[in-house]
């Protein structure tokens, strides 16, 4: 599985076709009628920036975006019915919200009216044709105050078929997006053959955002997740671990890069390295960022925004949605060995889980006097985030089926870095603003955390030889 930007993706000619939903459906959705379940906290947050950006004039493109390739000439009946059901099981994606007093109201479509119809938009669309109208698509209709919120095309040849979806964040993430393939296949397959597709149950995040307004709502200035931003926030300002050849105050074009840290033999050394000194990948992965940072000039310690699911309950595991939320970390960068500073990155991320119970939004509303040091600290710290992907279903097939996650890259001030763990190897995707002092910097920083975690395989003692 690779991250792409929609720019970089490389689309394989053949038969263009989009799956629409019919007129008279779009019709009864833009007429449903409220639902009791408010926003989501981020949800609402993303709406107004949303909002704020089309009446700028510059509406930011905020959607996340699968392809994947299926065997064969595709069957379009069996991919609608795949999409059509899918759809249904997920509630968030027959939602969207209107504008109502100082906020916004949920709508719910009837899923029993929804359904889709493939539309041939060309025979032989080349790459470039291909590229242009996803860009297109993806930009305008992925827009979560109308329904549907997102976009699902495919492009047919006899002998492979690539299947692209869309979805606006509001009501997706990473895991989510990246779930949709096992889910997609398996009904496209259970619509094929006719049996049936057997997924598991699974919750919903409409459910989860009435149960997360609730929680927010009973959150103070005094509240222990609060009370952990308050003491990190007090840290400002925060000095840069590299230079990224920016101006103070200005956001770039963001571009990016990927380098390949460990291969799986690696990577399977490098984890039980990390259990042997009591803590987990994560932890090893942001102990070498500490270590890499100071290399490079970063302070002693080491500060990032990191990213944290939110799928509290078993019956979230399943769900799509938006279930990640930010939390900051920190710990001494400064150690006389690599197992020194895996301790205090392991005290760091716990900290950091005390600050999980409360999302950004929610920090200024509870506290405001946070408001410009939050705002501080998100426009100048690196977001380091780490993913294992093992574990979801389908994944070993996801290089046969050149499983990809499109990407929209927007502008940024900061880099930021998402560490991914697939059964084949470990790799870093970084997006950075777009200056030639930014991508050598990245770059210098990506070479020297995979030189550190090979090295350490080979330094490293473990607990029984300390």
């Amino acid at each position: 599985m690779l991250m792409v930007p929609l720019p970089e993706f490389v689309p394989t000619a053949g038969e263009l076709v989009e799956f629409q939903v019919p007129e008279e459906v779009l019709a009864a959705a833009a007429l449903a009628p409220e639902h009791p379940a408010p926003a989501g906290e981020l949800q609402e947050t993303h709406l107004r920036t949303r909002a704020e950006g089309a009446r700028a004039g510059a509406p930011p493109e905020t959607w996340l975006g699968l392809a994947f390739d299926l065997p064969g000439r595709l069957d379009t009946a069996a991919l609608t019915s795949a999409l059509t059901t899918w759809l249904r099981r997920h509630s968030t994606l027959l939602t969207w919200f209107a504008p109502a007093g100082d906020g916004f109201r949920r709508h719910a479509v009837d899923p029993e009216t929804v359904t889709f119809t493939p539309v041939s938009l060309s025979d032989h669309a080349s790459p470039e044709e291909i590229r242009a109208h996803l860009s297109a698509r993806f930009a305008r209709d992925t827009d979560p105050t109308v329904w549907p919120p997102l976009v699902v095309s495919a492009v047919l040849r006899e002998t492979g078929s690539t299947v692209h979806l869309a979805i606006d964040h509001a009501h997706t993430d990473g895991l989510s997006i990246l779930r949709s393939f096992g889910e997609l296949r398996a009904y496209y397959t259970a619509a094929v053959t006719g049996t049936p597709a057997r997924l598991p149950e699974t919750g919903s995040y409409v459910d989860f955002c009435h149960l997360d307004r609730e929680r927010s709502d009973r959150l103070d200035a005094d509240s222990p997740a609060v009370a952990r931003w308050r003491t990190f926030l007090d840290c400002a300002p925060y000095p840069a671990a590299f230079d990224l050849g920016i101006k103070p105050g200005t956001t770039y074009p963001a571009a990016a890069v990927t380098v390949d840290l460990l291969d799986a033999a690696e990577s399977t050394a490098f984890g039980r390295l990390c259990t042997a000194h009591g803590v987990d990948f994560a932890a090893g992965v942001q102990a070498a960022f500490a270590l890499c940072g100071r290399t490079l000039g970063g302070p002693e310690t080491y500060r990032a925004l990191t990213l944290v699911h939110t799928r509290d309950e078993r019956r979230w595991l399943h769900a799509h949605g938006w279930f990640v939320n930010t939390v900051p970390v920190e710990f001494p960068a400064t150690g006389g060995t690599f197992a020194e500073v895996l301790t205090a990155a392991k005290a760091g991320l716990l900290r950091a889980q005390e600050a999980n119970g409360v999302t950004l939004p929610g920090v200024t509303r509870c506290d405001p006097s946070l408001a410009p040091l939050l705002q501080e600290a998100t426009q100048s710290l690196p977001l380091a985030s780490f993913l294992d992907f093992r574990s979801l279903p389908g994944v070993r097939d996801w290089s046969d089926h050149n499983v990809t996650a499109l990407i929209a890259m927007g502008r940024t001030r900061v880099p930021r870095f998402w560490v991914n763990r697939l059964p084949d190897r470990t790799y870093v995707r970084a997006a950075h603003p777009d200056t030639p002092e930014a991508r050598d910097a990245v770059l210098r920083f990506a070479a020297l955390v995979r030189d550190l975690m090979t090295n350490a395989l080979r330094t490293t003692a473990t607990p029984d030889h300390l």
